[in-house]
Parts: structure tokens; sequence; C-alpha cells
């Protein structure tokens, strides 16, 4: 299906959304997808080949894309911190997978409570502990189902757990009754959503934050769909490929070849269709505000990435640029893609702006609102900051921060490791192949300038990193970390 531009539908947008805002009676429904690892060309509206995800294409397709969706951290924990606070990591004193939310951090489900919102949280969690009563329940949420501090199940079948025990980081023990076997954990959380949506009170409006822990390692599939796609890559001649990585030494995948993969997406895409069709079943379809993201970028030593740079826990574009939309009948003009770089901490200052809140000025927000998106504005250009102080070679990353400039298109990154700094081009080469510090040093020292005054200023609290890359930290920014 070709995509419309934007800026060919901006009065038809903004007629619909004015005409919104005049007769906003009711509030809307709020269904946030989030997806575990997800790389950027993991969809078949993102380009890919092998998987079938019709659900979600369909999905997108009624809304709009977003070629340019970037999260706040390459890695899970802090990606959803920002995603429910719109805030950076950094601010909450988080980079890492094992950094939780701080007590007293008020996030989305809050907000949305004091409106009237039924709230429910189903799927992963990972962003808090029963210590600091940062779980779900704790923060807004009536309803958890399945969210603790695990960052992923022990198996991805019931009982859900790591070699027959309930693991605090690799299990989901909540599950573990009323299960059966063969259960498959994102067909279970699928039912309990759907059984969430069929006991709503009919006269609020719910936010139904639906986390999977798919498509997280260790990639665990239905036996049946597993022997389809070995099937279909065998039919496409599909052949193992990898691109050898400068920096660590480390190959690649560069080809849709994996088979458990494969199957874990369209298990995905079929939970993403029964709520689909739960909500026209019910009449709500139209008045839900569909949101779908990943919170950092794929395992790249078994999924391939390509064209992108990196992977998971790394800064290149393949570890922070994910695939993203949001669909709203009738909002946002089906068919649409926005150009422009967005961030998933947008997720609450849009939800927000959306049911009608007003975010607290004590509440700081370093996002922004998508509604001028939908009616077919053009957001000033903008600035992201990553920073992932550690070396995780197996997935193409050093130990880094980064800073991007959409205004010229231009990506810099200081490495904490020893190797020399970086700068691309964007615009010109989205992979991320061509250095060009040495032909631009200006440019590169005036990024490193602006990347170290953020860092500095939010380097406060913050957890520190392995003792050989803490002390390239505080060297390179010229300070001591206490």
């Amino acid at each position: 299906m070709k995509r419309r531009r934007f800026f060919q539908t901006l009065s038809t947008a903004a007629a619909a959304v004015s005409c919104h805002a005049a007769n906003n009676v009711t509030k809307p429904n709020v269904v946030f997808f989030l997806i575990d690892d997800m790389g950027w060309k993991d969809l078949g509206c993102f380009g890919a080949k092998l998987y079938e995800t019709p659900n979600i294409d369909r999905l997108c397709a009624e809304g709009v894309r977003f070629p340019q969706a970037y999260t706040s951290a390459a890695i899970c924990s802090p990606a959803r911190a920002t995603a429910l606070t719109g805030r950076h990591p950094m601010k909450m004193q988080m980079w890492n997978h094992m950094h939780f939310l701080p007590q007293g951090q008020k996030i989305l489900p809050q907000y949305l409570k004091d409106a009237g919102y039924q709230n429910w949280h189903v799927g992963k969690w990972h962003m808090g502990n029963e210590k600091d009563k940062t779980f779900p329940e704790d923060l807004g949420f009536d309803t958890n189902i399945g969210g603790w501090t695990a960052w992923g199940p022990g198996s991805y079948f019931w009982p859900y757990l790591w070699n027959g025990k309930a693991h605090n980081r690799n299990s989901v023990p909540m599950l573990k009754e009323d299960g059966k076997e063969g259960e498959q954990l994102t067909d279970r959380l699928t039912e309990e959503a759907l059984k969430l949506i069929d006991a709503r009170q009919p006269d609020q409006p719910f936010y139904l934050n639906f986390w999977y822990y798919s498509v997280h390692n260790q990639k665990e599939a239905k036996a049946e769909l597993i022997k389809k796609y070995e099937r279909k890559i065998r039919a496409m001649e599909l052949e193992k490929t990898v691109r050898l990585d400068p920096g660590t030494g480390k190959n690649l995948l560069t080809s849709e070849t994996n088979a458990k993969y494969a199957a874990m997406i369209e298990t995905v895409d079929h939970s993403v269709g029964r709520v689909i069709e739960k909500l026209k079943a019910i009449g709500e379809y139209d008045n839900t505000l569909f949101i779908f993201f990943s919170d950092n970028g794929s395992t790249t030593d078994d999924v391939p990435c390509t064209p992108l740079n990196g992977g998971k826990n790394s800064t290149y574009e393949a570890g922070v640029r994910v695939p993203g939309f949001m669909a709203w009948k009738g909002r946002i003009p089906a068919g649409t893609e926005y150009n422009h770089s967005m961030y998933i901490g947008d997720v609450f200052n849009t939800v927000m702006e959306a049911t009608g809140q007003t975010i607290p000025a004590n509440h700081e927000t370093d996002s922004t609102s998508l509604l001028p998106v939908f009616a077919g504005k053009q957001l000033p250009p903008r600035e992201f900051v990553w920073y992932f102080p550690d070396t995780r070679e197996r997935w193409g990353q050093r130990a880094n921060a980064a800073i991007f400039d959409e205004k010229s298109g231009m990506k810099y990154f200081m490495f904490f490791n020893g190797d020399g700094d970086e700068l691309y081009d964007l615009n010109k080469d989205i992979g991320e192949t061509t250095n060009l510090i040495e032909q631009q040093p200006e440019t590169a020292q005036a990024l490193q300038q602006r990347l170290v005054k953020f860092l500095k200023q939010n380097m406060e609290g913050l957890p520190p990193t392995k003792p050989n890359f803490q002390a390239s930290v505080e060297q390179r920014l010229g300070l001591t970390i206490e």
C-alpha cells in the first residue's frame, strides 16, 4: 500500500483534529503495544520480507508511521521509564537494565487515574521493585498481570520458569497458576488482556499498557510456526549472511534467516490482531488511540539490522532507531508518514494531551506531544542524547555516549573504551559507514561540547559503570564522579 506524505493531508487532518477538540465529549481509550527488542525493519510495514505481520501492518496503515522513531536508551528499563514519564533516563538515575524508577516519580497511569481512567498493565515491567513500591500496582495501574522485576521469561512456555525455578530475572511466577502444558506466554497474556477488556466499566475510558516479553532473548517459539518459517526460508532461498563489525570484530547477522524469531513475531502479530478484533466487536475501536513501539533494537548476533549499524545496547542507529507508529481513527489521517524524528517519551506527552490532561509544572519532560503532527504540522528540529558506558561486543557495542542533531543531521559518538570518536551524517549515511570526524572537526567539536554539557548536568546520582569505563567517563568529561 502506497503511503501518503503528511503534508499532502494538512487541511483534512487539521480539520479532523479541530473538530475533535471542539467535540471531545468522550475521552479516548489508549492501547500501548510495546515490543521488547524488536528491530527497526522487523515488520512488514517497515520492510521485512520473511516475517509475517498482517495485523500490525493493517493497523499501521490506518495511522501515521514514524520511520525515524527513537528510543531513549539502547536497553529496556530506561527506555520504558521514558515512555511513561517523558523524561530522559539519566534524569531518573537510569542508564542500564539494573536501574529502576526512583521513588516518588509520577508516571502516566497516575495522571490518567486522576482523570477517571481504568488502567491495566499486562506483560513485562522491569523498571521497579517491591521494596521501592515501584511495581505497576503502586503507580496507578488497577491491575498488573505479569509485570515485575524480570527482564524476560525463563521459558516462553508454561510454567515460564528458569531451570524450573522462579528466578527474579528470568521468570513470570504470577502466571504459574491456572496455566497448562503447552501454553505460550504471548497467548496467555493476550487472554488476560481480553478478559480485562470484557470486564471493563463501560462508562469509563481505559488505558491498556500491553508490554510484551517477546521478542526478547531467549528465542523460543511454537514448533509448528518454526517449521513453517524453516520451509519459507528454503523456498525463498535465503542463506545466512553476516558483516564484520570493525569496532568489535564480531560477525553481525544481515539476513532474515532465524525461523524461531520469525515465529515469535507472528505470535505477537496474532496477539495484536486479537486485541483489535475485540475492540471492534465491542464498538471501542474508533475511540481508541493505538501506540506501537519497540523499547530498543534487536540482538544482532541472531537477528539482522541492515541497513542500520549496531544493534541492541549500541547507540548506533540499530540500537536506538525502532519501529513506531500511532493510529486513531478519524483523528490521525490513515496511510501517512512523518519523515522527521520522534521519541519514545512523546508517548507520555501525546497521551496526556489526547486525554485532556495538562502536564503539571513540577513534572519535567524532555518530550513533546504529537497532536500537532496528527494535524499535519512539523515539529521543530530536535536533539537527542544516548548514554551507554558499557561494552557489549556481542552486539557491536563499545562504551560510549552519542548525540544527534536533527537540524544538521549529524550524529557524534564519544567513546569511553579508548577508541577514537566518530561523526556521521544521517541524512546521507543512515548506515553510519563513513566517519567524518577528520573532515568536519568543527562540527564534531560543537556536538562534543553540547554532549559533555548534557552529561555533566545529569551525572548527579547516576549509578556508575565498571571501574575501567568509569575512569574514562570521568576523564573525558573532566569531572570526578563520587
